[in-house]
């Protein structure tokens, strides 16, 4: 098995951590002076894929320190965190070495069997022996404000276009992979600060003949454009279920919105009861997991229904429809879209006349709107007097 670029060049030392020098220093002094410290807890925050989990790991590597790693999204609840985190954060190392905490994405906790979670971080930071590092998109996020008391924060800026350049440069070097620059330049530029998902790409597109070119980057670019319809067609037109996993990564639609893209369509394609029945029953099975993942936030059920959804709706048939089909939108995502468009033109109403009206634009929508349309409904002319 082909071992993942990503993996494979992770930094082993801080300096080999891109374009984040300015805050390497801070973390590396919060850990060696622990716990003669301003806070118990770091708080990184910053966008995805710019080196926030990277750098303690090398930083854990560099000290020679014993790296106890927990991932927010797997502790759902207070009592989790608690059973996981306090112990590691009281007890010395069997090792005999000195230990570094990390919290990865913190702001994963989300739903209601997370009550409590954030607080309950806060709670270990308190208690804690050993130096404690978090890491977030956002600091600033309302949920998180039980927690920020306790940290000093650490801002990770956006990689530029030129770091991601000068890293994808270095593995080609060490791969082997010939490129073409102007193919290399805009495939540090499409990531959009984004290092991981440039070192994975440029692993897939260099392939196994170690080239990229241009057309590549083209090709790659189309791919991503590729339509519903497009994913609609392979999936009731053919049985290719490679091809038709490989275009869904480039499809702009989370598994919810195909779902109802497949349920809103399997009756104008499949007319035999036994293959609309298989259908349907594996995109009953493709929600239960869905569920569960919402349920137990167990990510990894995932594939799961994105395979069932899918792949199962398109083997449902015993043959390939020849028939022509156009392909609708859902009438739940129609409905959500006309519900959001005229959401957006009473905001545009209410703000327009806030201040005519000595109020604001949210104290209009809440209390007045609700009138309005009563009026407007009964009584068209009375509401065209109120030139609203």
């Amino acid at each position: 098995m082909v071992e993942p670029w990503i993996k494979k060049y992770a930094p082993k030392k801080v300096k080999e951590v891109v374009g984040q020098g300015l805050v390497a220093s801070s973390i590396v002094n919060f850990v060696r002076n622990f716990p003669k410290v301003r806070r118990k807890a770091l708080l990184l925050h910053g966008p995805t894929g710019n080196g926030k989990t990277s750098i303690v790991k090398a930083i854990a590597n560099e000290l020679d320190l014993e790296l106890i790693e927990l991932n927010a999204s797997d502790c759902r609840n207070a009592d989790s965190i608690i059973n996981v985190l306090m112990p590691a954060v009281k007890q010395v190392s069997l090792f005999g070495l000195k230990k570094l905490i990390l919290v990865d994405e913190i702001d994963g906790l989300s739903g209601h069997q997370d009550r409590g979670g954030v607080g309950s971080i806060a709670d270990v930071i308190k208690e804690s022996n050993f130096p404690i590092i978090l890491t977030a998109n956002d600091a600033y996020a309302d949920k998180l404000k039980s927690v920020r008391n306790y940290c000093e924060i650490i801002d990770f800026k956006q990689l530029g276009a030129i770091d991601i350049l000068v890293r994808l440069r270095e593995i080609c070097a060490k791969e082997n992979v010939k490129y073409e620059l102007p193919a290399m330049q805009k495939l540090a530029v499409s990531s959009n600060g984004d290092l991981r998902a440039a070192i994975n790409d440029l692993q897939m597109l260099a392939g196994d003949d170690k080239t990229l070119t241009e057309a590549d980057i083209k090709l790659f670019g189309r791919e991503k454009e590729e339509s519903i319809l497009t994913l609609m067609k392979l999936i009731f037109k053919s049985y290719n279920t490679e091809e038709m996993l490989r275009l869904s990564n480039y499809v702009d639609e989370d598994i919810d919105s195909l779902i109802l893209w497949l349920d809103q369509n399997i009756p104008a394609e499949y007319t035999k009861p036994e293959e609309i029945a298989l259908a349907y029953k594996n995109l009953a099975d493709a929600s239960m997991f869905l569920a569960r993942i919402s349920r137990w936030q167990h990510w990894r059920f995932l594939v799961y229904a994105r395979y069932l959804a899918l792949a199962g709706v398109q083997q449902a048939k015993s043959e390939a429809s020849r028939k022509f089909v156009i392909h609708q939108r859902p009438e739940l995502l129609l409905k959500l879209f006309i519900r959001a468009a005229k959401r957006k033109k009473m905001k545009g109403i209410a703000e327009q006349y806030a201040e005519s009206m000595h109020t604001s634009g949210n104290r209009l929508q809440q209390a007045f709107w609700p009138y309005y349309s009563y009026v407007a409904e009964k009584g068209k002319s009375f509401a065209l007097g109120l030139d609203l």
